[in-house]
């Protein structure tokens, strides 16, 4: 009986799996279908890029414009970056299998071959790649050895191929923070003289709230061609239905109260509220899920996110990094100056801007602006308060007092 439960659980945590009903994401939708529309029909429109914290469904809508991609013919996949991730590789991947999709209709033309050629010449100038087509490399197209000017080279060609064909390249780019500064400068460019060239290339991209600022350090004129979208947690209107409507369609209802009391401990934030849908989903009987059989999963979902969400991020960390990380949620939610952190700590802000520096470069704090820092995990305040280094009492009262 259980087997047969568990197999019939409508919701889905695991990371990147399409919730069953995608809730409070239309706006993302729509402008992703009008960017296919807009390029498709020889316009420009700004690439699109999702920030949020983790769990919040950027992978998820990546996936989805994955979808969108194939109905509307255009060579798109989702490439998640990885810390050491190169650009030139992913885009010649990416390149290589739309090309070769071309390439298989009866609409390929010269623009595909000579795609194709380009290719092959820009993977011999990277060296470490070796793609095999029956082409001869393209002289003086993608071989400067110049990753801005290559790119921009490959980029222009596939845009042109995929013009020629009817369709368009999408680069659906996941975890996008892990590209190095000159890697994003020269996706950049390569994506700019696209642009100017109202080539049918579109970006869409996912990564932590600091993704904007690496953009603008990476080029200026970034902000220009991306339209930033922050990806946050539900409305309540919207939470309440990503729990209500899968449980609909196999004839359960949720109280309204039970509803509320989810929302409240999950925030709004899409994943904590799968993890509580499937939970409670195992343990209901009948056809109502009311407030009681919420309160019974409380402690069951808690601790697993607890082993299996929360410590598997800062669990192992060093002892001076967690002691900062506690700092930080010893001041309450929400973003806090670090100089506060620091007295929190009992030292001078230079004598953790260390700990500090390595949090954000592991992508577990961000700086909202300037001189501030914020978690990148959601709910990560209070599972550190459940868990904490405590920082000194003494200097926390001090504070206290001055706010007063």
């Amino acid at each position: 009986m259980l087997r047969e439960i568990e197999a019939r659980n409508p919701f889905t945590p695991d990371m990147g799996a399409r919730p069953p009903f995608l809730a409070g994401r239309d706006v993302e939708l729509v402008y992703f279908e009008e960017m296919l529309i807009q390029l498709g029909a020889g316009g420009t429109q700004k690439h699109l890029i999702l920030t949020g914290l983790r769990g919040v469904g950027k992978t998820v809508l990546l996936n989805e414009f994955e979808a969108k991609c194939d109905v509307a013919g255009w060579p798109g996949e989702v490439r998640e970056l990885v810390e050491g991730s190169r650009i030139a590789h992913l885009v010649a991947r990416a390149a290589r299998k739309a090309l070769l999709e071309m390439s298989a209709t009866k609409r390929a033309g010269d623009a595909v071959r000579r795609g194709l050629g380009a290719l092959k010449a820009f993977t011999l100038t990277l060296g470490d790649i070796n793609f095999k087509f029956d082409v001869d490399a393209l002289a003086g197209v993608a071989d400067s050895g110049d990753l801005a000017e290559d790119l921009r080279d490959l980029l222009t060609e596939v845009g042109s191929a995929a013009r020629e064909h009817g369709t368009g390249f999408a680069l659906i780019l996941d975890e996008m923070q892990n590209l190095s500064k000159a890697d994003l400068e020269a996706l950049i460019v390569g994506l700019h003289r696209a642009k100017q060239k109202a080539l049918p290339v579109a970006l869409v991209g996912g990564g932590l709230p600091l993704l904007p600022d690496l953009t603008g350090e990476a080029k200026s004129y970034a902000e220009r061609g991306f339209e930033f979208r922050e990806v946050g947690a539900l409305d309540r209107a919207s939470a309440a239905a990503a729990l209500e409507e899968p449980a609909s369609g196999q004839g359960v209802r949720w109280e309204p109260d039970a509803v509320r009391r989810i929302v409240d401990l999950t925030e709004g934030y899409p994943y904590f509220l799968q993890e509580y849908g499937r939970e409670i989903w195992k343990i209901h009987q009948g056809q109502v899920i009311d407030r009681r059989q919420v309160e019974a999963a409380e402690s069951i979902v808690l601790e697993y996110l607890d082993d299996n969400f929360f410590s598997q991020r800062i669990g192992k960390l060093p002892d001076g990094e967690r002691r900062y990380m506690s700092a930080i949620a010893s001041l309450g939610d929400g973003p806090k100056r670090s100089r506060d952190v620091a007295a929190a700590m009992g030292k001078d802000p230079q004598e953790v801007s260390v700990a500090r520096d390595r949090l954000i470069k592991a992508s577990l704090l961000y700086a909202p602006r300037r001189g501030e820092v914020d978690f990148t995990v959601p709910l990560c305040a209070d599972y550190i308060r459940r868990h904490p280094y405590p920082p000194s009492q003494a200097i926390l009262d001090e504070m206290r007092e001055e706010r007063l």
